[in-house]
This record gives C-alpha cells, structure tokens and sequence, in this order.
C-alpha cells in the first residue's frame, strides 16, 4: 500500500483551525439580521456602473424601491444616499427616520446575509395624513472594498409616535 500516512490528531487540529476560521470569517461579515418592531424594511437589488478602466470596476451601485417611491446608491468610496417619499396615516404625529443597510444575498434580494446594520440619515415629523419627502446620505468606508460583493441593499423606516 502507497501512500502517506497522515496521524488522525493533526487532521483533526486542521479541520478545527479550518471550521474555526470560517466561523470567525462569518461573524465578521453579518449584521444584526431581523428588523425591529417598530422597524418596516422593502429591499431591491443592486444595479452595478462601471468605470471604463483598462480593467473595468464598479464604481456605483443604484437601487430602486418600488419605482417612483425611493431611490438610493453606494458608490466606490462606500458614500450613500437615499431619496424618497414617506406617507404617514393619521391625524395624530409622528416621526419618520429612513436609513439604509447593505448585503449580499441571491439574485432578487433572497436570503441576504446583511453585512450593515440600518444606518438612518433622515428624521422627519410627519401629522395629518402628510406625504413627505426624505432626502439623506453618509459615508461607510469599510463597503468601499466590498463593492463588488453587495447585491442588495434595504430602506428602513423607522417609526416613532402614533404610528400607523
């Protein structure tokens, strides 16, 4: 019989050096997953732009939230910004914070592993059934070198007040 033979002990020290790297790999990348109760989020997938480089690069990627309502982009140098319209229901007051956070996932925005948790860069005190608009960005730099891996991004709304 040829071959090398390998001590079970040292195969077992690599594979837990390997699970172990692979766990801590993954918790380096998530963020909180579920939205809170007074949280409502609506994903769309990302639309990349290209730079026309030598060796193209994507230096933007836009978002589209339900056509007409909100719109966003993230681009090379990890800066955001988000706009759109929030209507309120109601007569009596609240406030409105819209916020972004950004993922990786499946095409269409399924099973995403989100990387950010919500950051919002809006608040607005809405009363009396008001349509407004929100209109905001920021800066993340860590996704300015995971550009090219997030596939999708969510607008979240976040309500406090006599929300509806």
């Amino acid at each position: 019989m040829s071959g090398i033979l390998i001590e079970r002990p040292f195969m077992t020290r690599i594979a837990t050096v390997l699970i172990s790297g692979l766990l801590w790999a993954g918790m380096a990348w998530s963020a909180d997953q579920a939205l809170e109760p007074n949280e409502a989020g609506i994903s769309a997938p990302s639309r990349p732009t290209y730079s026309l480089d030598a060796k193209p690069k994507i230096n933007r990627l836009d978002f589209d939230f339900r056509s007409g309502e909100t719109t966003a982009w993230l681009n090379g140098g990890g800066d955001f910004h988000v706009h759109g319209w929030i209507p309120h229901r109601g007569l009596l007051c609240a406030t409105y914070r819209v916020g972004m956070r950004f993922g990786a996932g499946s095409p269409g925005c399924q099973n995403v592993n989100w990387i950010t948790d919500p950051v919002y860069v809006t608040s607005q005190y809405q009363c009396n059934g008001a349509r407004v608009e929100h209109d905001g960005g920021d800066t993340l730099p860590e996704l300015a070198d995971r550009i090219g891996q997030i596939t999708c991004a969510e607008r979240v709304v976040r309500c406090s007040g006599a929300c509806r």
